[in-house]
């Protein structure tokens, strides 16, 4: 259970739990490793001045934005590359799902508890803590930082096995690459939904 104490949120959980604090920090920075590939990947599809392009993608506020034109410019350079803009679409949702985790990271409350000695906890910051219950209390351990940290690492090498893709680089010769990537579990799922999502139009 929470302690009640003040002392329970904010900074003092971090500081009681050095080494989770390390990891959780290292988790919220490989979100960063997420972002500087989709700027890569914007500049890619929409070719031209590189510095314009970054300077437009940069411009924009929020991640959900910055998905959004990078939707639209593949929709457009990639309209005759059916599978590449699908592998696409499926990063961004991969991306997306990641964000999420992230910004819980970056943006709730920290919180630890004496019944939790290996854990960090965190809340939503627009829950009174008078109102709470362990529902909305999520529980992270050193596994789950590392979990996040594989998931971006993983997207991350997608990306780039992407841009080599889009590049016409010689591994991908005859589509070898591109088809491993269609293949991989996390890409996989997310085409079958758009296909199915296709044919319910």
């Amino acid at each position: 259970m929470l302690m009640s104490s003040s002392e329970t949120l904010g900074i003092g959980p971090l500081v009681r739990h050095p080494a989770l604090a390390a990891i959780a920090l290292e988790a919220i920075a490989s979100w960063s490793n997420v972002e500087a590939f989709l700027l890569r990947l914007f500049i890619q599809v929409l070719g031209g001045n590189e510095s314009l392009a970054a300077s437009v993608y940069l411009s924009l506020e929020g991640q959900s934005a910055k998905t959004s034109a990078i939707s639209a410019a593949a929709a457009n350079a990639l309209a005759a590359r059916g599978q590449e803009l699908q592998v696409l679409e499926a990063l961004l949702s991969i991306a997306k799902t990641n964000e999420k985790e992230r910004n819980k990271l970056a943006h709730w409350a920290w919180g630890d508890s004496p019944n939790l000695p290996d854990a960090l906890l965190l809340l939503n910051p627009r829950v009174h803590i008078e109102n709470l219950d362990a529902s909305q209390i999520y529980v992270y351990r050193e596994q789950d930082f590392r979990s996040i940290i594989q998931a971006n690492d993983r997207l991350c090498g997608f990306a780039m096995d992407l841009e080599f893709v889009l590049s016409g680089h010689v591994a991908n010769r005859d589509g070898r690459l591109l088809d491993r990537l269609a293949h991989e579990p996390e890409i996989a799922e997310r085409l079958m939904r758009q296909a199915a999502r296709a044919t319910q139009q």
